[in-house]
């Protein structure tokens, strides 16, 4: 039977790959319908979203940077205005001019009025340059031509990066120049606040394409930045590209009417974290989702080609157990005639001892003479010892055999235990199991089914000695008399034990941890009824490598009381 099994556990296996593989399929297809659809709507609105950004925060700074200059050009001519060439050529004047300047926005480093000769009339500012000459610096004459003028950054006289911001002042006398350093960490910082995630810069190049700011990565000003530069456009553009190496989102802008693009660019890996986080969030929680939908599938479809397999088992088994059931039967019939037409020739081998023994004692005084008389009598009463040890056998083995009604019964249990270990002290000797009885001298009979008992101690007994025959041990049987009155009948071993997971399940019929061919799985089931029965309890106790403990609990049942009973059971 199990041989059968074996064979058709690959069909089981196929059968719970194609079932699991069905459900799987059919459950992933609407999910990665679902998923893709998502995707594709989340992955088109995040990024014409995060391009829509950053056009809008290119778009406010360039704003901010060109109303910055214009304002400083602004400052200038307000204060021009306001104080007049003539009271501008005052250093005193000047001073207070440069210092309210300062206190409203402090952007500017030195202030100063230059001639048509390009030489300072007047200066305001922490560097000694009233000797400088700048009729032939290029902003100079941008000035003189166009009347307002804001510079690139350049080294000049100081040697320090810097730009000017330039007003030319109408005179009687000939034109007059405002000049005014801005201070470039004031405007670098106002360009570089542009914050874009962690890795996004903003910079300003020149159409000679020299830094004017340094930027996130603090590049040299007046480096050549290697940009191609565009063409002349409107607005900002803003598009995905590569730029040294990295992928990245570039906006650009022009400033100061096309003299300045404004540069602002940031990893695509950061522009589009939300996307990338969404997506390995809903990727997380869908295979997340997947392992627990495959995972229950496998385990549902386990569970259910299981009942199968094992309603196909159970099924077999119980052809197994009837066609067992069948051979016992016979067996028992066959034991029976066996022990019956034994028994017979027994009891004439006997009864023909103890006439023999009668007749050498009649003869006695003429048998004394004989050498062999003593023989003779040894052998006559091993003749009828043994015969009698027979006949009791063939009595046991024709109450197991048959099927009878056992009715109560006083008993005692010390005697049955004392039958069960005659007769299986030889088997157990053969195993190397040292058998041990521990009595209790004063244990009050009780009212039960003696042959029944013998059947339950004798199946308890038989289990011991299987567990322990490969190794051999120790096997008790005890009887004790219990608080209230009743009976306890313990036999135990020092086997291996019973392991936890079977525990619980060793009293179901068919159920057998015994190789197939040496039990059938009914004996415990067998014995947990009869005790049941009789209104008893039977208990186990094991833990693996500590041996196993079977507990009778019989309950106190007067004679006087049991006996109507017992007559009622027996009618």
């Amino acid at each position: 039977m199990i041989g059968k099994l074996q064979a058709l556990a690959p069909y089981y296996r196929l059968l719970a790959r194609k079932i699991a593989l069905a459900i799987v399929v059919v459950a992933c297809i609407p999910y990665a319908l679902t998923f893709g659809l998502f995707y594709s709507s989340y992955n088109d609105s995040t990024q014409a979203q995060v391009l829509g950004s950053l056009r809008g925060v290119v778009e406010t700074h360039k704003r901010d940077i060109d109303e910055f200059l214009a304002d400083r050009l602004s400052d200038l001519a307000a204060m021009a205005g306001l104080l007049g060439v003539e009271e501008l050529q005052r250093p005193e004047s000047l001073r207070r001019a440069f210092n309210a300047l300062q206190d409203a926005h402090g952007a500017f480093v030195d202030l100063g009025l230059i001639d048509a000769r390009g030489r300072h009339l007047a200066y305001a500012g922490p560097y000694r340059l009233m000797e400088a000459n700048y009729s032939q610096s290029p902003w100079f004459q941008e000035v003189l031509a166009k009347g307002t003028f804001i510079s690139d950054v350049f080294l000049g006289f100081r040697g320090v990066p810097h730009f000017v911001v330039a007003l030319k002042l109408p005179h009687e006398g000939g034109p007059y120049l405002l000049r005014a350093t801005i201070d470039s960490a004031r405007f670098a910082s106002l360009v570089e606040k542009v914050r874009l995630g962690q890795s996004g810069e903003a910079f300003i190049v020149n159409r000679q394409g020299l830094y004017q700011t340094q930027g996130r990565e603090r590049r040299h000003i007046l480096a050549p930045s290697g940009l191609a530069l565009p063409e002349a456009f409107e607005g900002v553009r803003v598009w995905e590209t590569t730029a040294g190496g990295r992928e990245v989102v570039l906006a650009q802008a022009w400033l100061k009417d096309g003299d300045w693009l404004l540069v602002c660019q940031q990893d695509t890996s950061d522009a589009f974290e939300p996307l990338y986080r969404a997506r390995r969030l809903v990727l997380a929680w869908g295979l997340a989702a997947m392992a627990l939908l495959v995972g229950t599938t496998v385990l549902l479809t386990r569970g259910l080609v299981g009942r199968i397999a094992a309603a196909d088992h159970d099924k077999e088994l119980l052809n197994e157990q009837i066609i067992q059931a069948g051979k016992l039967a016979s067996l028992g019939e066959l034991a029976a005639g066996v022990a019956h037409e034994i028994n017979n020739p027994l009891a004439i081998m006997v009864e023909e001892a103890g006439w023999m023994q009668d007749l050498m004692q009649s003869d006695a005084g003429v048998l004394a003479q004989s050498s062999h008389f003593q023989e003779y009598q040894r052998a006559i009463e091993q003749i009828q010892t043994h015969g009698r040890r027979c006949k009791e056998i063939t009595v046991k083995l024709l109450g197991f055999a048959r099927s009878t009604f056992s009715p109560l019964q006083p008993t005692q249990l010390n005697e049955l235990a004392r039958e069960v270990a005659g007769l299986v002290e030889r088997p157990a000797r053969y195993a190397n199991v040292n058998l041990t009885l521990d009595l209790d001298p004063e244990l009050p009979q009780i009212m039960a089914s003696p042959t029944e008992l013998q059947q339950v101690l004798m199946n308890l007994v038989n289990n011991a000695m299987d567990a322990m025959e490969e190794q051999g041990g120790s096997l008790f049987i005890r009887t004790r008399q219990e608080e209230k009155g009743g009976v306890l009948l313990e036999v135990a071993d020092t086997g291996p034990g019973i392991p936890e997971a079977v525990l619980s399940r060793i009293f179901d019929p068919f159920f057998t941890t015994k190789p197939v061919g040496k039990g059938t799985g009914l004996g415990l089931s067998i014995c947990y009824g009869i005790v049941h029965k009789l209104g008893g309890r039977l208990q186990v106790q094991s833990a693996p490598q500590q041996g196993a403990t079977f507990r009778v609990h019989l309950p106190a049942r007067p004679l006087a009381q049991s006996k109507p009973e017992s007559l009622k059971a027996a009618a």
